[in-house]
């Protein structure tokens, strides 16, 4: 295939694709139309049947009829047959002859149209049905293009909030991280400072028990009770700094 064929197929391809999304885009509506449609053809189709079956019963009165008033002139007839008026009996003859065949004519007319009704009967019971069906097809639709565009909703906001909350959460890691490190600042500041002053020193010497003064009410009161396994020499002072009286 020439590249000329090739690009008329794949824009061909293109607008029927086009065509046929706009037919998705559009289905509801096209079935909402299509409903319209069918109940206009059933309010005609009811038109029509209502026709024929008002035609039915006035043919059906006439046959009805026909045969009522053959049997009124068979029965003349014959009375007048016996009272020897057999110009009576054969001019009801002729009659019941014109009405049987009336009669006749009107019968095979009314079975053709009793056959037409029976199948317009039909036909509108199989659309009424129909549109009842489609009509439940639409309402499903409908209902599940609502769902659809729900949870395409959901789905969408969800992920904006989930894209947000980890948005958030990056931030929040990266405030702990920058805490982390002026913490950490702050702490060698004071460590550095300690050390200038030498104060860092002193803390070591007493943590190692060396150079301190301080003692505990537990060794004053040891020292009171005369506990202290150093006595003091005369002319120096006790724990207490009370200076101890020379011998005499």
């Amino acid at each position: 295939m020439s590249v000329w064929g090739k690009l008329f197929t794949a824009v061909r391809g293109g607008v029927n694709e086009a065509a046929e999304n706009v037919a998705d885009t559009q289905a509801l509506r096209i079935l909402d139309q299509e409903i319209r449609d069918a109940e206009t053809a059933l309010r005609k189709a009811r038109s029509d049947l209502a026709g024929i079956m008002a035609s039915n019963k006035s043919l059906q009165r006439r046959v009805d009829e026909a045969r009522a008033k053959e049997r009124k002139d068979t029965e003349s007839a014959r009375a007048a047959l016996q009272a020897g008026r057999e110009d009576l009996a054969r001019g009801l003859a002729d009659r019941i002859a014109k009405t049987r065949a009336e009669a006749t004519r009107d019968e095979a007319e009314l079975q053709t149209l009793s056959a037409r009704q029976q199948q317009m009967i039909k036909a509108v019971q199989d659309t009424e049905q129909r549109i009842q069906q489609m009509r439940r097809e639409v309402e499903n639709v409908k209902a599940n293009e609502s769902l659809i565009k729900a949870q395409s909703a959901i789905a969408s906001s969800q992920s904006g909030i989930n894209s947000k909350l980890g948005n958030a959460m990056d931030s929040l890691e990266r405030i702990r991280k920058k805490q982390d490190m002026q913490r950490g600042r702050l702490e060698a500041g004071a460590e550095l400072a300690a050390l200038e002053s030498g104060s860092d020193l002193d803390r070591q010497l007493l943590e190692a028990g060396i150079g301190g003064q301080s003692q505990s009410a537990d060794d004053v009161l040891a020292q009171i009770m005369g506990t202290n396994s150093t006595p003091a020499l005369p002319g120096q002072k006790d724990p207490l700094g009370l200076e101890r009286p020379k011998d005499s």
